[in-house]
């Protein structure tokens, strides 16, 4: 795992630690898998890569009455889904630290920066009440590397889970349908969006004006259509 990766997670689990000694009686989640590969064609654009350090460390918290203090992390979930899904999405990515971008740094065509905005969960407390329900909305904004915005474009998830005897494995599993639906919405949908699709045909524009006169751009429709397979 690389340096950067245990930084973060010795952070995450000092916070979570902070929060277990805090709650008598809590439920704790470790959300973690891994998540399917998108079937997309890579967009023709070279994308910075702005994941801002909540979300690597995103716990959320909350105490509900007749139940128990619950702590959810969610940070590892969230770079195990993210990190390999733009990489698949873009010709090229590179994780930047903020924008706008240095002056002399023309190697990219924009910056997506995630959050994760909100978070709810509901686990069943009557006996007629045998699911778990999971929903979570993140945000994607697309920067121009001036730090002008081009979208900020929120994307929702739901999920839910057979309670079963474990209600923290009913709430991880939910978890993880909600974020893989989240995942598939922003692979096939990312380049439908009118501004995306807008910003992606002036790219491809500037490209074709200094490319060779045989070379032929793909223009905002046909990326769109490659996206949408």
């Amino acid at each position: 795992m690389p340096l950067l990766s245990h930084m973060h997670g010795a952070r995450r689990w000092s916070a979570l630690a902070v929060s277990l000694l805090l709650a008598g009686c809590s439920s704790q989640v470790i959300v973690e898998s891994s998540f399917p590969s998108p079937l997309v064609e890579p967009l023709p654009v070279r994308m910075g890569i702005l994941i801002p350090e909540e979300l690597y460390d995103y716990i959320y918290t909350e105490e509900i009455p007749d139940q128990s203090l619950w702590t959810i992390a969610l940070g590892d979930a969230n770079v195990a889904m993210l990190e390999p899904l733009f990489a698949k999405m873009f010709r090229e990515t590179h994780k930047v630290d903020a924008v706008p971008l240095a002056a002399n740094d023309g190697s990219l065509d924009g910056v997506l920066q995630p959050t994760l905005e909100k978070f709810e969960f509901d686990v069943p407390v009557g006996e007629r009440d045998k699911f778990v329900e999971v929903w979570m909305q993140y945000q994607l904004t697309l920067y121009e590397p001036n730090g002008d915005t081009v979208v900020a474009w929120p994307v929702s998830g739901y999920g839910k889970s057979e309670l079963g005897r474990n209600r923290e494995d009913a709430v991880q599993r939910a978890a993880i349908v909600a974020m893989r639906e989240v995942g598939a919405t922003i692979s096939t949908k990312f380049a439908q969006q009118p501004q995306v699709s807008t910003w992606l045909g002036e790219k491809q524009h500037a490209t074709s004006v200094s490319a060779p006169a045989d070379s032929v751009p793909l223009d905002a429709a046909t990326v769109q259509t490659q996206n949408a397979r």
